[in-house]
C-alpha cells in the first residue's frame, strides 16, 4: 500500500504537470502554427505571400534583420572590451563597475529608450547644451531611426555579452598564458593568440543571444523608429493588430521564429564546438592580471565615463524630465516641480496599472516555481518518463520572441474550443507570463538539483520517510536557494514586461509597462518619466537581491 501511495503521488504530479505544459506552452504555439497556413479551413499559404506582396513588410522584415545585426556588433564591442579590462586588469573598484555594467540587463529597453530622447532628442538636455555652447539651432545628430535604434540596443544588450566573457575568463585555466610567457611572448601576442582563441565561443554566444534579444525588442524600435515611419517587424506586427489584420500578424510572427530559430541553432552549434577550445583546466592558476601602469588611470576614467554614459546618463534623464512641468522646459530651479509625480500617482488608471503589475507578477513568479521546481524534481531525481520531454517543451518559449506568444495568446483564448474566453481580460496576461517565463524556473531549479547529491534522498529513504516527506524536508529545502533566485528574477522580468502585453492588454487591464508605453507615446513624456522613476527602486531593488543570491550560490 505504501509502494502504492508513492507511485500515485509523482504520477500525479506529473499528470498536472503535463497538463499545464500542453495548456500553457503548447496549445498556443500549436495555435500560431495552424493559424499561420490555414485560410477558410484549408492548408495555403496566402498570409505569407501577403507579407511579402506588401513593400513595407519586406522592408520591416530586412530592418529587422540588418538592425539586429548592427547592435549585436555594438554589444558584442563593448562587452568584450568591459569583460578584459574588468577581469584581466588592476583597474580599481571592480566590484562597484560588475554591477554598474550589468545594471542595464535589469533596467527595461523602454525606460532606456525614453531616457535617450529626454537626453539626445530636438529638445533633449544635450541637444539644448549642445545648441546653447555652439549658438546654433540643431543637432548634427538624430535619436530618431536606425541609427538610434542601433544605438539604445547595442548599450542596452551588451551584458549578454560582458556576463559570458567576464565568466569564460574568470573559468579559464591560465597555464597556456603561462606557458606562452615563460617563452617570452609579450602580453599583446598572448591576449591575441591565446586569449581570444579561448573566450571566442564566449564572445560568440553572448553576440548570439544579444541578436535574439535584440530582434524580440518592441520598446526601443517603437520609441525611436515608429515617429519616422522606420519599422521592423515586432512595430509591424503590433501595427497590424491594431489595424486589426491579426493572419498577417500571425504570418509575420512566424517569420520571427524562424530569425530566432536560426540564431538559436547556430548558438546551439557553437556551444557544441566549444570543447574544442576547453577554457577550464584541473589545475587552479590565477588569470594574469595585467599591469596597466600610468594607463591606469585613464583606462578606468574611459570605463567610468562610458558606464555613466550607458547606464547613468538616461536614468538621470527620466528623473529629470519627470520634474519639469514640460518636455523640454529650462533647467531651472522654478521649474522642478512634483506636478507629474502627482497626475500619475493620483491617477486611477495608473493605480490600477500599478495593481495588476504587482498582482501578475508574483502570481505568475509563485506558479511558475512551484510548477518548474516539482517538474525539475521528476525529471532529475526521480526520472520519470516523459520528463525530458516536458523539460524541452517548457524551455522552447525562451527561444521565442515575445510577440510571437502574445499572437498565440490572442489565437489560443479568444474562442477557445474548451474552458473560459480569456482575451480581454487580465488572466491572458498571467498565461502569457507563464509561457514566457517558464523556462526562467526550470533552469535555476534544475541546477539547483544537479547540486545535490542523491545520497541525501537515500539516507531520508532509508530512515523510513517516504517520497512526499523526503522532497518536503530534504529536497526543497536544499533547493531554495535556486528556487528564491528564480521567484526573483521571474518577478522582475514580469512586473517591467512590454512585448507581450502591448499587443494583448485591454481596458482597465493594463500594466505598469503598457501605461508608461502608452503615455510616452501619446506625447505625456513628463508623466511616463516620472511612472517609471517611481517603479525603478522596486526593479533596482530586485536586481540587488537577485546579485546578492548570485553570489550567495556561488559561494556555497
Amino acid at each position: 500500500m505504501t509502494t502504492l501511495r508513492r507511485v500515485d503521488s509523482r504520477v500525479v504530479f506529473l499528470v498536472l504537470i503535463t497538463l499545464f505544459v500542453l495548456v500553457v506552452v503548447v496549445y498556443p504555439l500549436v495555435q500560431v502554427l495552424i493559424r499561420s497556413i490555414l485560410v477558410d479551413g484549408r492548408l495555403s499559404f496566402v498570409n505569407y505571400e501577403a507579407v511579402f506582396g506588401r513593400p513595407r513588410n519586406y522592408v520591416a522584415l530586412w530592418n529587422s534583420v540588418w538592425v539586429s545585426l548592427a547592435a549585436t556588433v555594438l554589444a558584442t564591442i563593448i562587452g568584450t572590451l568591459a569583460a578584459f579590462v574588468v577581469q584581466r586588469t588592476d583597474v580599481p573598484f571592480k566590484p562597484l563597475l560588475r554591477f554598474l555594467l550589468i545594471l542595464p540587463f535589469a533596467i527595461p529597453p523602454l525606460f532606456a529608450a525614453m531616457g535617450w530622447v529626454q537626453l539626445a532628442g530636438p529638445v533633449g538636455i544635450l541637444s539644448k547644451a549642445y545648441q546653447g555652447l555652439f549658438g546654433v539651432t540643431g543637432v548634427p545628430w538624430s535619436i530618431y531611426g536606425a541609427g538610434g535604434i542601433i544605438f539604445v540596443l547595442g548599450i542596452t544588450k551588451y551584458p549578454f555579452v560582458f556576463i559570458t566573457v567576464a565568466g569564460a575568463l574568470q573559468r579559464m585555466d591560465a597555464s597556456l598564458e603561462e606557458a606562452a610567457r615563460t617563452t617570452g611572448a609579450g602580453t599583446g601576442r598572448i591576449m591575441r593568440d591565446i586569449t581570444l582563441p579561448l573566450v571566442r565561443p564566449a564572445i560568440l554566444g553572448g553576440a548570439l543571444l544579444a541578436f535574439v534579444s535584440s530582434i524580440d525588442n518592441f520598446g526601443i524600435p517603437a520609441v525611436l523608429g515608429l515617429r519616422v515611419q522606420f519599422q521592423v517587424l515586432t512595430t509591424r506586427i503590433y501595427e497590424a493588430l491594431t489595424i486589426p489584420d491579426l493572419p498577417l500578424a500571425t504570418a509575420m510572427s512566424m517569420l520571427l521564429v524562424v530569425l530566432a530559430g536560426v540564431a538559436i541553432w547556430a548558438l546551439g552549434k557553437f556551444e557544441g564546438r566549444r570543447g574544442e577550445h576547453a577554457i577550464i583546466g584541473g589545475k587552479s592558476i590565477r588569470p594574469h592580471i595585467i599591469r596597466l601602469g600610468p594607463a591606469r588611470p585613464w583606462v578606468t576614467l574611459a570605463l567610468g565615463s562610458t558606464v555613466a554614459l550607458i547606464v547613468v546618463l538616461p536614468l538621470l534623464a527620466l528623473v529629470v524630465t519627470s520634474l519639469q512641468p514640460y518636455y523640454g522646459a529650462p533647467l531651472t530651479l522654478e521649474n522642478i516641480t512634483p506636478r507629474n509625480y502627482e497626475a500619475v500617482l493620483g491617477s486611477s488608471a495608473a493605480q490600477r496599472g500599478i495593481r495588476n503589475s504587482l498582482l501578475l507578477a508574483p502570481a505568475a513568479a509563485t506558479i511558475l516555481v512551484i510548477v518548474t521546481a516539482l517538474l525539475a524534481y521528476l525529471n532529475v531525481k526521480a526520472r520519470m518518463p516523459g520528463t525530458k520531454l516536458l523539460d524541452a517543451i517548457g524551455m522552447v518559449p525562451f527561444a521565442l520572441p515575445g510577440s510571437v506568444i502574445g499572437i498565440g495568446m490572442i489565437l489560443a483564448w479568444s474562442n477557445p474550443p474548451v474552458g473560459p474566453t480569456l482575451y480581454g481580460t487580465l488572466w491572458i496576461l498571467l498565461v502569457a507570463y507563464l509561457m514566457r517565463y517558464m523556462a526562467y524556473g526550470l533552469r535555476a531549479c534544475r541546477a539547483s538539483l544537479m547540486q545535490i547529491h542523491d545520497s541525501l534522498e537515500e539516507a531520508a529513504a532509508t530512515s523510513g520517510a517516504n517520497r512526499i516527506r523526503t522532497l518536503r524536508d530534504v529536497t526543497l529545502p536544499l533547493m531554495r536557494p535556486g528556487m528564491i533566485a528564480a521567484w526573483v528574477l521571474i518577478f522582475m522580468s514580469a512586473f517591467n514586461e512590454l512585448t507581450v502585453s502591448v499587443l494583448i492588454w485591454s481596458a482597465r487591464n493594463e500594466t505598469i509597462g503598457v501605461w508608461i508605453f502608452v503615455m510616452q507615446d501619446s506625447g505625456f513624456a513628463g508623466r511616463a518619466s516620472a511612472l517609471a522613476v517611481s517603479i525603478l527602486p522596486i526593479i533596482l531593488i530586485m536586481f540587488v537581491i537577485t546579485q546578492w543570491l548570485s553570489a550567495e550560490r556561488v559561494a556555497i
